[in-house]
C-alpha cells in the first residue's frame, strides 16, 4: 500500500491538466533563447571581421588594382581608369 501511495503522489507531480505543460514549454522557449543568444554572440566576431574588409577605406585605384588583379577588367580599362581618376603615377 505504501508504494501505491508513493505512485499517486509521483503522479499529482506530472499533472499535465495542472499547466505542468505550460512550465514545460516556457522553460523549452527560455533555453532556445539562451542557445540562440550564445551562437550569435560566438559567430558575430567573424561576421564584422569579414564585412569590415577594408571595403569602404579603399581608394578607386586600389579597387581597380584588385579587379585588374582578379581579371574582371582588361590592362586598357585598368590604364584608363588610372587616368580618369588622375592616379597614374603608381
Amino acid at each position: 500500500m505504501l508504494g501505491f501511495s508513493l505512485l499517486a503522489r509521483v503522479g499529482d507531480m506530472m499533472d499535465w491538466n495542472g499547466g505542468g505543460w505550460l512550465w514545460m514549454a516556457l522553460m523549452m522557449i527560455f533555453a532556445a533563447v539562451v542557445i540562440v543568444v550564445i551562437v550569435f554572440l560566438l559567430v558575430r566576431p567573424f561576421y564584422e571581421n569579414r564585412a569590415g574588409s577594408n571595403q569602404l577605406t579603399d581608394s578607386p585605384l586600389d579597387i581597380a588594382k584588385r579587379r585588374y588583379a582578379a581579371g574582371e577588367i582588361t590592362a586598357d580599362e585598368f590604364e584608363k581608369i588610372k587616368r580618369d581618376i588622375g592616379g597614374g603615377g603608381s
